[in-house]
């Protein structure tokens, strides 16, 4: 595996709306500076979280997947205020926050079978 996973395209779209929106529409400095830092905390919990989603995976430990899924938690949070809470929220916002929570969604669940499965003793043959 290569570590790279279907939601690594809505980073940089992020990252270019989040930089638009702060050049086009009227933001008060402190408003712009605080949504910026909370995407930057957004990408460094992603970043992490899908490194221990691909290591529990890989190495069929459930450790890392129990913190991949405690990390989905914050990152659906995030997803929502991007939805929601943003001072300006465009519709192209609204789309790339689904995308991302059904996304979330099908890890967690998809996490919680992985744990499960590495859990069990394994039966030599």
């Amino acid at each position: 595996s290569s570590g790279i996973n279907a939601e690594w395209p809505l980073r940089p779209g992020e990252i270019l709306i989040v930089a638009w929106k702060g050049t086009i529409l009227p933001y008060r400095t402190s408003t712009l500076a605080a949504e910026a830092s909370l995407l930057g905390l957004y990408l460094i919990c992603e970043s992490i979280r899908l490194y221990l989603g691909n290591k529990g995976n890989l190495t069929e430990q459930a450790f890392p997947l129990i913190i991949f899924i405690l990390l989905t938690i914050p990152m659906v949070l995030a997803y929502v205020f991007n939805m929601v809470f943003q001072t300006y929220v465009l519709h192209l916002d609204a789309i790339l926050s689904y995308i991302g929570i059904t996304f979330c969604g099908l890890e967690f669940i998809l996490g919680i079978v992985a744990i499960v499965q590495f859990s069990r003793p394994r039966i030599s043959s």
